[in-house]
């Protein structure tokens, strides 16, 4: 008589035999379809036309990369129309997969509107092209969450689209329309490119710093049993903090958006928000003022300045030399630039001067390849004059140029951003734009600053009521500080133009 239960062993066993079975047949079922695969890839490419029509001639393919093969494909037209023969493949690809994104964004978007959603059909052609972008050519993206604390339990749950929210939007929001904007600023702005930036993990982060050295100390030989101990000598420690504030691009769209107008406004549509994402955030770097009030921000010295202007996130570059420590500006008395002025603004970057007795100053001027001069557009043509400049065509091809580099001065970068303006003779800029006609420069070290980001870039789109607009809203949380003093100095009240 058989044991209780054996019978049950042995059909587990024979299932266990029969399932092993099978996940052989299956591995050797993928291994011959892969083979098949290749050898008609490999037939497709080395096969001739009937007798009755001409051979393939490589020659006659259109040149969609470059260079022709008889395994090239014909693009899309709408690869085709967001395609720019001035730049690389590799650019184009990446630039047509950010605007499949958007493109694709939108039109799930519409459907998912709240109220009133709107049927907006992509074409079979636009989804091939998407579907072969971001599922098949590339790996599908990954979605990283990001911790938004209770603003996300705030949040509207049925936002159309969140890059979040599974079913609405996480599928489309790839990382490459994400690092297409931040591409965009880092390849535009000689400031965003190059200050040292980390992801921030809380809305609060502090960051730990060195402090002051440990003093080293002539000391005699112990020779005693029980001779005194050598004094000690304190490693200080400090830290500074980074504090994430929300910046917001609101754009409204008509809702006339037949599938092919879409294709025509989203490579527009993403070239604006990466032109203001790169100029408002790198002006707020460069004029970040706090003062918000009647008189004294540095950007609107003489009235009031709205409470959502960017420049109110943070205290910035120039308000650093301007107004947290006057003895580093230079003042030009309202005469030309010399290059005199810019050598006295470089030595203040080494600080008050060290004491023997207390090694503790940085001398943030020492390496100029972290140095940059940005001044304002205006005041190009008078730095250019200076002998010891040299421009961008004089610089040589084995130079490094930097983003929107214009020229170099003692070997300095030379940038000039539309947000770099022109000045009062106190160096701060009027509510009244015609008070604003002298020339400003700053020297900075890149590495005496800090940014974090919080959240990097989120988009949502809603319908506006009673209007038939879309309303497309982008976010973001940045922060900025400097590591200490002496990081920025900077020349005022020259003329310019």
């Amino acid at each position: 008589m058989s044991e209780p239960g054996s019978g049950l062993v042995e059909v587990a066993e024979a299932t266990k035999e029969a399932i092993g079975a099978v996940i052989e047949e299956v591995r050797s079922l993928r291994a011959d379809i892969e083979s098949v695969r290749a050898a008609v890839a490999e037939k497709r490419a080395e096969e001739s036309a009937p007798e009755d029509e001409p051979k393939r001639d490589a020659a006659m393919l259109p040149q969609a990369r470059g260079s022709a093969a008889a395994t090239d494909r014909v693009r899309s037209p709408y690869e085709r129309f967001w395609w720019r023969e001035q730049e690389t493949v590799e650019s184009n690809e990446r630039n047509i997969r950010a605007n499949v994104e958007l493109a694709m964004q939108l039109v799930d978007g519409a459907k998912r509107l709240r109220e009133r959603p709107v049927d907006i059909q992509a074409s079979e052609e636009l989804t091939r092209l998407w579907r072969a972008y971001m599922f098949e050519k590339f790996p599908p993206p990954a979605v990283v969450a990001e911790q938004v604390g209770d603003e996300a339990m705030r949040a509207p749950k049925t936002r159309a689209m969140d890059t979040q929210e599974s079913g609405y939007g996480a599928e489309l929001v790839g990382a490459q329309y994400v690092s297409q904007l931040w591409e965009a600023a880092r390849n535009t702005d000689g400031l965003l490119s190059v200050i040292p930036t980390i992801q921030m993990t809380a809305p609060t982060t502090y960051v730990p710093i060195d402090g002051s050295l440990p003093e080293m100390l002539l000391v005699g030989e112990s020779v005693d049993a029980n001779a005194t101990a050598y004094p000690t000598s304190k490693t200080g420690t400090n830290r500074r903090t980074l504090t994430a504030k929300k910046f917001t691009i609101q754009q409204i769209w008509s809702a006339e958006l037949t599938e092919d107008s879409i294709v025509g406004f989203v490579e527009l549509l993403r070239a604006k928000l990466a032109a203001a994402y790169t100029a408002y955030l790198g002006s707020a770097v460069y004029n970040g003022d706090m003062t918000n009030a009647a008189t004294g921000n540095i950007n609107s010295d003489d009235a009031d300045p709205a409470d959502t202007r960017h420049y109110l996130a943070w205290d910035g570059i120039r308000h650093y030399w301007l107004v947290d420590d006057t003895g580093n500006g230079v003042n030009g008395s309202g005469g030309a630039l010399t290059s005199a002025m810019v050598l006295q603004a470089i030595a203040k970057l080494a600080g008050p001067g060290n004491s023997v007795n207390a090694l503790d100053t940085i001398d943030w001027g020492a390496d100029l390849n972290n140095l940059r001069i940005v001044i304002n557009p205006g005041l190009r043509t008078k730095l250019m004059g200076l002998t010891e400049t040299l421009t961008v065509d004089k610089i040589g091809p084995q130079a490094s140029i930097v983003a929107g580099q214009i020229g170099a001065l003692f070997g300095i970068p030379i940038i000039a951003p539309a947000y770099a303006a022109k000045t009062e003779a106190d160096g701060k800029l009027s509510a009244t734009a015609t008070n604003n006609t002298l020339g400003q420069l700053s020297v900075v070290s890149v590495r005496g600053w800090l940014r974090g980001e919080y959240r990097g870039v989120q988009m949502f789109m809603d319908r506006i009521q009673r209007t038939d607009q879309f309303l497309i809203e982008l976010y973001t949380r940045q922060a900025f500080t400097r590591w200490g003093a002496d990081v920025a100095a900077g020349v005022y009240n020259v003329t310019s133009d």
